[in-house]
Order: C-alpha cells, then sequence, then structure tokens
C-alpha cells in the first residue's frame, strides 16, 4: 500500500461522509423506533441477570452512546444542530454513557 492509497482511504472518514453514511442509514430514527430501545432494554436485562456484568456495561454504553448519536443526528448537525440542542445532547449523552459503562464494567464488576 502506498502513502497516496493511504490518504486517499483517510478521506472516508472526513467528517461529512461520514454525517452522509449515518443519514444514508438511517440513525436519526432508532432513538423513536420502539422495537431498537425494548431490544436494548431486554439484552441489558438479560446478560445483568445472568451475571455477565462486563457484557451488560458493554451493551450499555455502546446502547447508551448509539442513543444520543442518534438523537443529535436527528436533530441537526452544523449550527442548526447548535439551535436545536444536538450537540449537547451528544456531548451529554455521550458522557453519561461512557460514566455508566466505567461503572458497570470496572466498578460494579466484583
Amino acid at each position: 500500500m502506498h502513502w497516496q492509497d493511504f490518504l486517499d482511504f483517510m478521506t472516508n472518514f472526513r467528517t461529512d461522509r461520514i454525517m452522509e453514511q449515518l443519514a444514508a442509514w438511517n440513525i436519526g430514527n432508532l432513538s423513536q423506533n420502539p422495537y431498537v430501545l425494548a431490544g436494548l432494554v431486554l439484552a441489558i436485562a438479560i446478560t445483568f441477570f445472568l451475571g455477565w456484568k462486563a457484557i451488560s456495561g458493554f451493551i450499555a454504553g455502546l446502547g447508551g452512546f448509539t442513543y444520543a448519536l442518534s438523537y443529535a443526528v436527528s436533530k441537526g448537525t452544523g449550527t442548526e444542530g447548535l439551535s436545536g440542542g444536538g450537540v449537547w445532547v451528544l456531548v451529554g449523552g455521550g458522557g453519561v454513557a461512557i460514566i455508566l459503562f466505567i461503572y458497570l464494567l470496572f466498578i460494579r464488576s466484583e
């Protein structure tokens, strides 16, 4: 692989291309889909009660961050996202998801 091939590959990770791909996947509707939310809650509850607290924490962190990302994308990005609160939801929701993930994975894992 040459340097130019690597640079061409890395252009796929530009913010505008990532947001276009998230919009193409229709991720903005995940925060309103009851089947997705019920599936996450059910997976977290099953793994927690089976004693798999590390997996439960991982699913809770991943699900929480996905929910925050979905809500932020549905509110909009850029300057319209600032007025709609999308960026603050992404930062706050991501922070809460990470705190819950760390608590369930490392602090409550004994």
